[in-house]
């Protein structure tokens, strides 16, 4: 008599379970793919995957964000992270599927930088 209100919550529960775990690992192995093990001044904050896109939120943590600083972050972010994500096979089949990235870099968790989108055309 107990299992099935069990059975009932585990199917209500474990697909949001499951997603975030997913979405953890996700992170994770997007960390390891765009930051350095040795910068610890920025981290992935969220990666979440629609239809057509993986979203990225790249956050550079303890910055004094000026104009100067703000242009050169965003320079160097539109230069290295679409190097990065091109560089790995499984995201490259995964753009020339017809589908993209798209890469919110921020700073101090709340001031925006700039956004990356990248597509296959970015990798050739």
């Amino acid at each position: 008599m107990v299992v099935m209100p069990l059975l009932m919550l585990a199917k209500l529960y474990y697909p949001d379970y499951a997603k975030k775990n997913s979405n953890e690992d996700l992170k994770v192995q997007f960390q390891e793919l765009l930051l350095d093990d040795s910068d610890s001044n920025a981290t992935v904050r969220s990666v979440s995957v629609y239809e057509n896109v993986i979203s990225l939120e790249v956050n550079i943590h303890n910055v004094l964000l000026n104009d100067s600083n703000k242009s050169r972050f965003a320079q160097n972010s539109h230069r290295i992270f679409p190097e990065k994500i091109c560089s790995s096979v499984g995201l490259r089949e995964y753009l020339q599927s017809g589908k993209w990235i798209s890469i919110d870099v921020i700073a101090n968790s709340d001031k925006a930088v700039t956004n990356i989108r990248i597509t296959n055309e970015n990798c050739t």
